[in-house]
């Protein structure tokens, strides 16, 4: 099982700040967030333990999982 906390806009659309998840991957996790569309959700930076991981990343248990929307503007 890890804790999954939603930052910025991905908070504000979700109305979620955190949930656990007992996913097994990162893409299984991605199609399954409370709240966001696939699309919406593939174009996330995550971070794993505060390290940037890929697609692919397989969890352990007791991972902490940061979801941000990219910055934009200008």
């Amino acid at each position: 099982m890890m804790v999954v906390k939603l930052f910025g806009v991905v908070r504000l659309q979700t109305g979620v700040s955190c949930f656990e998840s007992d996913a097994e991957n990162l893409r299984e996790l991605l199609e399954n967030i409370p709240g966001l569309t696939k699309k919406e959700a593939k174009d996330l930076i995550v971070l794993v333990n505060g390290k940037s991981v890929g697609r692919n990343y397989r969890f352990q248990d007791g991972d902490e999982v940061a979801l941000l929307a990219p910055a934009g503007g200008g």
